[in-house]
């Protein structure tokens, strides 16, 4: 039997191996001409500070150590570069490539792997671009007939969320994979699961092992039991982009997991347009002078297009883009709601020179990023920056360092080909909604955001707030026409 002192000996011993392990695995020596790298945890580097708020904590190392350092996120180094005008010079860089990110996103989340992703992409995005949108708004009318489950009930009451989900969330989901409320795999499941799934994205990009998080585990089951490709295939109301993509894939010898996989990965972007409907409602009923001003413009676009033999207002795309008081009220939320990173691998090392002049090395193996929510409110770019203004965008330029901003607001990545049929999407049920009902806040309800899961495409609120809801008298119908 080993003495105490042995025992004592090899417990030390082990903990100094520990110890050597973590210092050889999460530091590193800084290289000349490198940014700094922010000090961390040991072991967690600065995801604490990261998912306490990650905007102040950015704010923070910006003033100490200016427009560009380095972070670690638990195994992970991310060259932060605050400096928006850099973001072009950042997306042209031959050496700073999406598709590892891709992959990781893919495989760490979702469980899969694409083949040939730039090819895809460039074949599967022509259905949600130009004259092809209205292929996936099969439906041909996406708010109004997202909001018919509503409509029909004269007065009702119930979580802002929720009626989100039972309207737009629920013609999404079902133009994207076919009108399938009794088969399993149906939007409430979807929602339900997905809500839950999601709240773990973090965790799961970073490479975190999912088996420490069971209940995202049975949530991703649950997902799962989406029908096989074949039934996908045969349904004619599914969306163009998923027959398109689910045959790529079959003719790239996938299996029906990896297409599953792939068919969530649509459903999360998706799941955005959901998350940040909620907050455009709940900055219009929280600000009713954004609510009326909203109002006095559709009512005004409507009655311009009406055909009174009908009783219907047509909209093309471009007609419903050009309502300035919308398209400012939804940047505007996607401003204060933001939580996504445009990140790039560095596939060697690259001497990087930002619009300051600055030039840095950058490490091969690492990734560089912009985070867009750290712009997004930064006070010499906008004033107030954490109040809703509705009429901010409204003809306005927005500076930084004297120079005019291209892009003051950034919610997709640069290479999203469906950015546009988003937003389309988006502001068709903004309007819908508009027409179709009066919604109030009750009293009392204030949504916040939920600041710890930035990294997040949008931001969720703490929690559901409650409205009381009514419809508009029967009124004219609003529809979609071709470009």
């Amino acid at each position: 039997m080993l003495a105490l002192g042995t025992w004592f000996l090899l417990l030390t011993a082990t903990v100094l191996g520990i110890i050597y392990f973590l210092m050889a695995t999460f530091s590193r020596k800084r290289r000349p001409g490198e940014p700094v790298v922010v000090k961390g945890s040991l072991l967690w580097g600065s995801a604490g500070d990261f998912s306490t708020h990650a905007v102040n904590f950015l704010h923070k190392c910006q003033k100490t150590y200016g427009d560009c350092f380095t972070i670690r996120l638990i195994n992970q180094y991310l060259t932060i570069i605050m400096d928006p005008h850099s973001f072009e010079a950042m997306s042209k860089e031959k050496n700073f490539d999406f598709d590892p990110i891709q992959k990781q996103v893919n495989w760490n989340v979702f469980g899969f792997v694409l083949k040939d992703p730039r090819k895809m992409i460039k074949e599967t995005g022509k259905t949600v671009r130009g004259p092809n949108n209205n292929n996936n708004n099969n439906h041909n009318n996406n708010g109004s007939i997202s909001c018919q489950s509503e409509a029909r009930r004269p007065y009702g009451s119930d979580g802002l969320r929720a009626f989100t989900s039972k309207t737009l969330f629920n013609a999404i989901f079902n133009t994207v994979f076919g009108n399938s409320d009794d088969h399993p795999f149906n939007s409430n499941m979807a929602y339900k699961n997905f809500d839950i799934f999601h709240k773990f994205f973090n965790y799961f990009w970073l490479g975190v092992p999912k088996f420490l998080f069971p209940q995202a585990i049975d949530a991703l089951k649950e997902l799962l039991v989406m029908p096989e490709s074949e039934e996908l295939l045969a349904r004619n109301d599914v969306a163009d982009y998923i027959k398109m993509a689910t045959n790529y894939m079959k003719e790239q010898g996938q299996t029906e997991a990896d297409i599953k996989g792939h068919h969530l990965v649509y459903l999360h972007v998706n799941y955005n347009t959901f998350r940040i409907a909620f907050w455009v409602l709940s900055n219009l009923l929280e600000h009713p002078e954004s609510y009326a001003a909203l109002k006095d413009e559709v009512t005004a676009a409507i009655d311009e297009k009406l055909d009174p033999s009908t009783n219907t207002a047509s909209f093309t795309g471009k007609e419903i883009e050009s309502l300035q008081i919308l398209d400012s009220v939804i940047t505007e939320t996607m401003r204060l709601s933001s939580g996504v990173f445009v990140v790039r691998y560095i596939t060697k090392d690259t001497q990087f020179t930002t619009t300051d002049g600055q030039t840095y090395l950058m490490r091969e193996g690492d990734r560089i990023a912009l985070y867009p929510p750290a712009i997004h409110k930064d006070p010499e770019i906008f004033e107030d920056p954490l109040e809703f203004k509705y009429d901010r965008f409204v003809g306005a330029t927005f500076f930084k360092n004297g120079k005019e901003l291209m892009n003051p607001v950034t919610a997709f990545g640069s290479l999203c080909p469906g950015r546009r049929f988003a937003l389309l999407q988006l502001k068709w049920f903004i309007v819908s909604v508009v027409r179709r009902f009066h919604l109030r806040l009750l009293d009392g309800e204030h949504a916040e955001y939920a600041y710890e899961y930035h990294g997040h495409e949008v931001l969720p609120p703490k929690k559901d707030v409650q409205v009381e809801f009514w419809a508009e008298d029967d009124g004219p119908v609003i529809l979609y026409s071709d470009e």
